[in-house]
């Protein structure tokens, strides 16, 4: 199945909205497409880089970290 920005990753990422401790604009199209390399890093745990969310917010799900990777894979959707 396809995913999508408006109905995947901008859902996935409104809980954290508020808190804006991501350093990235979340909610916005363009800046999560231009920084997801970065935001994949952060939110599988590679240690290179700070965890997103930061603690103690809990982590990402593992079917929440693929769903970004797919977004990813299938070349960004809208």
């Amino acid at each position: 199945m396809a995913t999508s920005f408006k109905t995947d990753i901008a859902p996935m990422f409104a809980p954290y909205r508020a808190n804006m401790m991501w350093r990235f604009d979340i909610t916005d199209y363009d800046t999560v497409k231009g920084s997801a390399e970065i935001i994949y890093q952060r939110i599988i745990g590679n240690p290179s880089f700070n965890q997103m969310p930061p603690p103690p917010m809990e982590p990402l799900s593992k079917a929440q970290t693929d769903l970004f990777l797919q977004w990813i894979n299938e070349k960004f959707p809208r």
